[in-house]
C-alpha cells in the first residue's frame, strides 16, 4: 500500500495533468474559434402536443 502510495500516485497526477495542459495547448492549433458561440439558426420550437411519446 505503502509503493501505491508514494509511487503510482504521484505518476498518475502528473500523467493527468500533463494530459490536460496537452489538451488545453491544443485547442490554440484548432483553425475554428472556440471562443465564438454555438450557432441557434437551426433551432426549431415544437408543441406538447407535437411530441410522441
Amino acid at each position: 500500500m505503502q509503493f501505491i502510495r508514494q509511487q503510482i500516485v504521484p505518476l498518475v497526477t502528473i500523467l493527468i495533468a500533463l494530459f490536460a495542459l496537452v489538451v488545453v495547448s491544443a485547442r490554440s492549433f484548432i483553425d475554428t474559434d472556440l471562443s465564438s458561440p454555438a450557432p441557434i439558426e437551426s433551432l426549431t420550437t415544437t408543441s406538447p402536443s407535437e411530441l410522441k411519446i
